[in-house]
């Protein structure tokens, strides 16, 4: 968390106390919406702790014998049917192939506690772990604070268990193994607590997830291993707080004399499902500053032109783009891209068959390439970019394959990853391309620093190299995250963030349509700017995959505006490339603030408050003299970029409301309009 920022003198509060302390009361008074709430997949969202909430996950899983595949209730899209006892989620858990076991969840809420009956039957097709519900707790919540276990008597008789929950992730991140009736959870402050409770007892695990995740994790067993075919395990569980919640208010403080570093600009992916309207309409409606594309070399070389990598067959190769083809899509989007000046990366996921040392298979992870068919591949790649630069007018600024580190879908180690920034890059550079090579590109933030270490040592392969870049799927600590700005700045290469996301599998049951998931993005992109200090950000994606806007994404009249569309628009629209991220602070950890200084022909500042809680009252301090009045837009649940009157700033200084699980964007740029889908695009 950032440091606690100054706090203003018992004179300098004087002035407007008596505003504030009615801004806080009716704050107060309005809390609401903090019901306890489970999404469409039947996972617990949140859970009622007085006026206000707790963020929290659950879903039941089955990992498989080693664990190298887990499967849940979540991501089987299992159908909710309401009926007298709550709501039920069912399903059959498989692989693709073997089933593993029938999962049913009822949930239903009783006087403010959220119960769960979990029943699972054995298939007894393919060996199990154990059926497990799994609950996520955030760390940011619960750090600092402490644990304990209820006793058992009996002839099961095990001790109560008690500890710290760790502020830092320990070396040793297992913090309680036992079989309990109940576990209970305190924040650092003993003000709430979340209790655990099971019918009948339970034997559970208590880890830092933090080693994967940003959550303490307590995998709870329903049945413990293997469950035999056609025998029934069950389990309630229920899920309750004690105390209250806080609608303090926050004083956030702005440094405008100090700069962190640069933005190049913010913008998405534009990848998958790039046929679907959604496409045209970011492009159309969002200031999209920095783009990704894919490099289908599986349609653009699907056999070998011919054994000569040397003699390009241009004739065979150039015969595959067809009108109205993914590779013809591609190439024109690419154009696009050059075409207004987004500087863009290009990447690759999936080779031409031929290329493969295994033939790939539909999930095709940790495939490799044939050893001697590197000049072959060399030759694929730089072909197809200097087809797009020559015919198309486009040239991508990166290129990478995307997250080799853990073979999605190309596979190399660290020094293999040397060894390829070294051959591609020498070879696009003797092709007259312009286009660079990205470093890393690899699939999560958290301790994977060392992949990209031989390539940083490596001078021949530095030349080649354009930028840095990581996916931040899942987060990471404030540690973690500045480890990439760190190196990156001793390479002298700009940071790309080239997936931004919490949540890869969000796609599973549509998860990420929420407007839950929604708010979980935009305190992931404050995160990103506070701690990761990148020179570009890219959404997953700008595309009808992992889309921004409801309805079908293959018909744009059905399409519809969302929350997180207008979150992105806040970024997109109002965080000019070329801005300067300026030092900021915030005493209260359910706002997350961060502000940018642009400038040129029309300069000025943009702030951006997060409020990732409950409704509160917010003072902005430290505004430039100049500032007089800002702008105002805020986009919270049901409310859609909604322009709001201009706030006047008095010595520097100004206070607003903030809605529970809002963004309010505070700036000295024009406020744009929002276009439904459908309409005509902006000039």
């Amino acid at each position: 968390m950032h440091a606690k920022p100054r706090v203003p003198s018992p004179a300098s509060r004087c002035s407007s106390c008596t505003a504030w302390t009615i801004l806080a009361l009716v704050i107060c008074s309005a809390l609401a919406g903090a019901e306890t709430r489970v999404d469409g997949t039947g996972r617990l969202e949140r859970l009622q702790l007085g006026k206000g909430w707790l963020p929290l996950q659950t879903d039941v899983r089955v990992p498989l014998k080693g664990w190298d595949k887990i499967l849940s209730l979540a991501d089987a899209k299992a159908a909710g049917v309401s009926n007298a006892g709550g709501k039920t989620w069912s399903a059959v858990l498989t692989d693709g192939a073997k089933m593993a076991a029938q999962v049913e969840q009822t949930f239903h809420e009783d006087a403010g506690k959220a119960v769960f009956d979990i029943k699972a039957t054995g298939k007894g097709d393919v060996e199990t772990e154990g059926v497990f519900f799994w609950v996520e707790v955030p760390t940011d919540h619960f750090a600092g604070g402490t644990y304990k276990t209820a006793a058992l008597s009996g002839p099961d008789a095990q001790p109560a268990q008690s500890g710290d929950l760790p502020r830092q992730l320990p070396e040793q991140f297992r913090l309680c193994n036992t079989t309990t009736s109940q576990i209970v959870l305190a924040d650092p402050a003993r003000k709430s607590e979340l209790i655990m409770s099971f019918e009948p007892a339970a034997h559970l695990l208590l880890q830092d997830g933090r080693k994967w995740t940003q959550h303490f994790a307590v995998l709870v067993d329903v049945c413990t291993g293997d469950l035999p075919k056609d025998q029934t395990a069950k389990l309630r569980i229920t899920l309750s707080m004690a105390g209250e919640s806080e609608a303090t208010p926050a004083t956030l403080v702005l440094d405008a004399a100090t700069a962190r570093y640069r933005l190049a600009g913010i913008g998405g992916n534009y990848c998958f499902n790039i046929e679907s309207p959604v496409t045209r309409y970011t492009l159309d409606n969002l200031k999209v500053a920095f783009a990704r594309t894919e490099m289908t070399l599986s349609q653009w070389e699907p056999v070998n032109d011919n054994e000569d990598p040397a003699k390009t067959d241009w004739r065979s190769l150039v015969a595959n783009d067809l009108p109205d083809s993914r590779l013809r899509r591609e190439f024109q989007l690419m154009a696009e891209l050059s075409r207004k000046k987004i500087p863009f990366v290009a990447s690759i996921w999936q080779l031409p068959a031929w290329l493969y040392t295994k033939p790939p298979t539909a999930e095709n992870m940790n495939n490799r390439i044939v050893p001697e068919k590197w000049p072959e591949l060399l030759e694929c790649i730089a072909s197809y970019l200097l087809y797009a630069k020559e015919k198309y007018a486009a040239e991508p600024d990166y290129f990478s394959f995307n997250e080799p580190n853990i073979g999605c879908r190309v596979a190399f180690n660290a020094q293999e990853h040397c060894a390829a920034v070294k051959r591609i890059g020498a070879h696009l550079a003797k092709s007259g391309l312009k286009t660079k090579m990205l470093l890393g590109d690899v699939a999560g933030p958290r301790d994977t620093i060392a992949y990209i270490g031989p390539v940083s040592l490596d001078q021949e392969a530095l030349q080649y190299a354009g930028a840095v870049s990581f996916h931040s799927w899942g987060g990471a600590t404030p540690a973690q995250y500045a480890a990439w700005p760190e190196a990156a700045a001793k390479l002298r290469l700009p940071l790309i963030v080239a997936e931004a996301g919490p949540d890869p599998s969000a796609w599973q049951g549509g998860r990420y349509q929420t407007f839950e998931y929604g708010m979980r993005e935009v305190a992931h992109y404050q995160e990103l700017f506070l701690h990761a200090r990148p020179q570009a950000i890219l959404l997953w994606e700008f595309t009808g995959d992992y889309s921004l806007l409801a309805g079908s994404k293959f018909d744009k009249e059905r399409l519809r505006l969302t929350e997180r569309f207008c979150f992105q628009k806040h970024w997109c629209d109002l965080t000019p490339a070329g801005s300067e991220a300026l030092a900021t602070k915030s005493d209260n950890d359910a706002v997350l603030f961060t502000a940018f200084r642009f400038k040129g022909a029309e300069p000025g500042c943009t702030l951006h408050l997060a409020n990732t809680k409950w409704a509160r009252p917010a003072k902005v301090e430290g505004l430039p003299p100049d500032v007089k009045t800002l702008n105002v837009v805020r986009t919270s649940k049901g409310e859609l970029f909604k322009r709001l009157d201009p706030a006047a700033v008095v010595n520097g200084s100004l206070t607003l409301e903030l809605p529970a699980q809002s963004l309010t964007t505070l700036t000295t740029l024009p406020v744009p309009q929002l276009a439904e889908p459908g309409a005509a695009p902006r000039p």
